[in-house]
């Protein structure tokens, strides 16, 4: 009985110190809302040609008032989705440890103007040691219009390694022929 304590002792304690790279502070942090302005947030895009203007879709992110989850202002996300393809988003380059695995942690808030059974539109992350330059390394997403209103969204992604730079990004892809509107606020990274 006292070997069997024993043990199970020593596997509650190893299982303990394995986690405490879990539980330990976050190597980086990060809280953003958008009332000063975009603080090293970069605007990006991968969007399909009008055929009808034979240019670019028409898209933008622009700091925006009119709604506020935290705050007084949001980031406005804009796209012309009539051609049922396109992709935009923002990305910061963050300081991490370097040659380690990491794992970062975002969230964020998304105001719809509806709750839709169809998906018109996906909210998409990324992490990377590299700028995202098209949609298809947005592999993580979720239906955009769960709620009506303010809805918080949760992605978490492993990278492997970097040589002590990653880059983070969240926006919006189109999934239906319409235009969409979004704003996002209250953004938060941990990078464990």
């Amino acid at each position: 009985m006292v070997a069997q304590t024993r043990a199970a002792l020593i596997l509650l304690i190893s299982l303990a110190l394995a986690g405490c790279d879990l539980l330990a502070p976050p190597s980086v942090t990060l809280r953003q809302g958008f009332e000063v302005g975009w603080e090293g947030w970069q605007k990006g895009s991968d969007v399909p040609q009008d055929p009808n203007t034979h240019r670019p879709v028409e898209w933008s992110i622009e700091l925006s008032t009119k709604q506020a989850k935290e705050g007084y202002g949001s980031a406005r996300f804009f796209l012309d989705g009539r051609q049922d393809d396109g992709t935009i988003w923002l990305a910061k380059l963050l300081t991490v440890p370097k040659g380690r695995p990491l794992i970062v942690n975002l969230s964020f808030y998304l105001w719809s103007p509806e709750q839709s059974s169809n998906i018109r539109a996906y909210v998409v992350a990324y992490a990377g040691a590299l700028l995202p330059v098209e949609e298809a390394e947005f592999t993580h997403k979720e239906p955009a219009d769960k709620a009506k209103g303010w809805r918080r969204y949760q992605f978490t992604m492993p990278v492997a390694s970097t040589a002590g730079e990653l880059w983070v990004a969240l926006g919006i892809s189109v999934a239906w022929e319409t235009v969409l509107e979004y704003f996002i606020d209250d953004v938060r990274v941990e990078v464990r």
